[in-house]
């Protein structure tokens, strides 16, 4: 078998029995189509990718998966592609069905900070007179849903293929069906965010990401294929594993965390951690972007409470109750408006509610237990008027105003930081004392 290139090669795709060359570097498809000088651009051809994905093979024989992201597009000569993912079969004197797999496995990167991995023994083996390395090898496995697909979650750890003096964590997600080759961008978010969500870093990834289906013949898994990653970033968070959530304290949560976290879409939000740092570096730079971010965090959060009782906001309620009959009388007096007026009327008092700080502050107290805890660890808290402050500012900024951060806006960010990620993993079903622990070691929004 010819060794594969999978960085710096060349192949075909097929569109309709023709086939369409490229060139492939640093994860970037150089097409050649025809036309040639100042034809080039005026010579179109029509490539289709039913299933976002462009088929084919490279020059020596292994198939061949391209992500697109469309179905449809009229190229010309010259044509480039950055796919972000594409996938290479393992085997080129073998065909597999490449729209499908039934297992995908995530190796390394940013996974070997996500678990504690114990010490690596040497010991002198008698009967082979030579000495041995002897490797705590464990594994974990969870029922849990991606989207509106049943799986098995099977987190283990394997002497690593690069360094035998090292353990890499392996996240396998192993369907009950087939799946489309659609989805390997589902799943792939779905653990990236997770990864995020534990590091409070946009930096990671994978070392390498493998592709399985059942063999028909033996129904034993095969491993037939490798999906590259396309990374806008060029090295991935050496955050250690002491400043990160592990996957050890998500054992009683890990299905709520996947199944909120691949819910999540544009038009409903089922939580919003965007205020990840960039980088390790990137930490402690507060911008104004981080600060809007944050604050949109918090809101995110409180749509999903329901019990922030306040005595002003059933004044409030009160209040609006009788204005609404007011109106509603005047409606029907001879001194009437035009119906637009009071639909206008009925849409301003829509909105009409507790200010977005005392709400804030009130989810502050709600969560005192963990506040108190992060005032005695970082000297971290904010009263209702730095919040006030807090949502002053966003305000402005978001209006085009300029402002500088101080003291106040820095402290108020970083204590919302941790109070989003609080009301979060309650939410996703983490125990009070597990997220005490986390506090008390620092390990959340650091």
């Amino acid at each position: 078998m010819i060794q594969r290139n999978t960085d710096n090669f060349t192949g075909f795709i097929i569109q309709d029995k023709e086939k369409m060359f490229f060139h492939a570097q640093d994860k970037i498809f150089n097409f050649i189509s025809d036309g040639i000088g100042l034809f080039a651009d005026v010579i179109k051809k029509n490539i289709k990718s039913p299933d976002y994905y462009l088929h084919g093979y490279t020059t020596d024989g292994y198939q061949l998966a391209i992500y697109t992201g469309y179905e449809e597009r009229k190229i010309s000569a010259n044509y480039k592609l950055r796919p972000g993912v594409y996938i290479v079969s393992r085997a080129n004197a073998y065909r597999y069905d490449m729209s499908k797999f039934q297992a995908i496995e995530f190796i390394g990167g940013t996974l070997n900070n996500l678990y504690e991995q114990r010490k690596i023994e040497t010991k002198y083996d008698d009967e082979q007179k030579s000495f041995i390395k002897i490797y705590p090898e464990s594994q974990r496995e969870f029922d849990i849903r991606i989207k509106e697909y049943s799986c098995k979650l099977i987190i283990r750890n394997t002497p690593s293929d690069t360094s035998p003096s090292k353990m890499d964590l392996v996240v396998r997600y192993e369907f009950l069906d087939d799946m489309p080759i659609t989805e390997i961008k589902l799943v792939y978010n779905t653990l990236i965010d997770i990864c995020r969500i534990l590091t409070n870093r946009k930096n990671v990834g994978f070392d390498n990401v493998r592709l399985f289906q059942i063999d028909e013949d033996s129904k034993k898994w095969i491993w037939y294929a490798d999906a590259f990653i396309d990374y806008k970033y060029e090295v991935f968070t050496s955050k250690s594993y002491r400043s990160n959530v592990l996957f050890d304290y998500l054992e009683g949560c890990i299905s709520g965390l996947h199944e909120i976290v691949s819910s999540d879409s544009e038009g409903k939000a089922t939580y919003l951690l965007d205020f990840y740092a960039d980088s390790d570096s990137d930490y402690s730079v507060l911008t104004d972007d981080k600060v809007k971010n944050v604050c949109s965090s918090i809101e995110c959060e409180m749509d999903f409470v329901k019990d922030l009782k306040d005595e002003e906001n059933e004044k409030l309620k009160e209040l609006i109750k009788q204005i609404k009959t007011v109106i509603k009388n005047h409606r029907r007096s001879e001194s009437r408006l035009e119906d637009k007026t009071y639909d206008m009327i009925g849409s301003s008092m829509s909105h009409w509610g507790m200010a977005n700080s005392r709400k804030i502050y009130l989810l502050y107290e709600k969560n005192k237990v963990f506040m108190n805890i992060l005032k005695a660890k970082a000297d971290l808290s904010c009263t209702e008027e730095d919040l006030v402050a807090f949502v002053k500012y966003r305000n402005d900024i978001t209006h085009g105003r300029y402002r500088t951060v101080d003291s106040v806006i820095a402290k108020a960010s970083y204590t919302l930081m941790v109070l989003s990620y609080c009301c979060f993993f309650t939410r996703i079903g983490m125990r009070e004392e597990e997220l005490k622990k986390l506090l008390e070691e620092n390990k959340i929004a650091s």
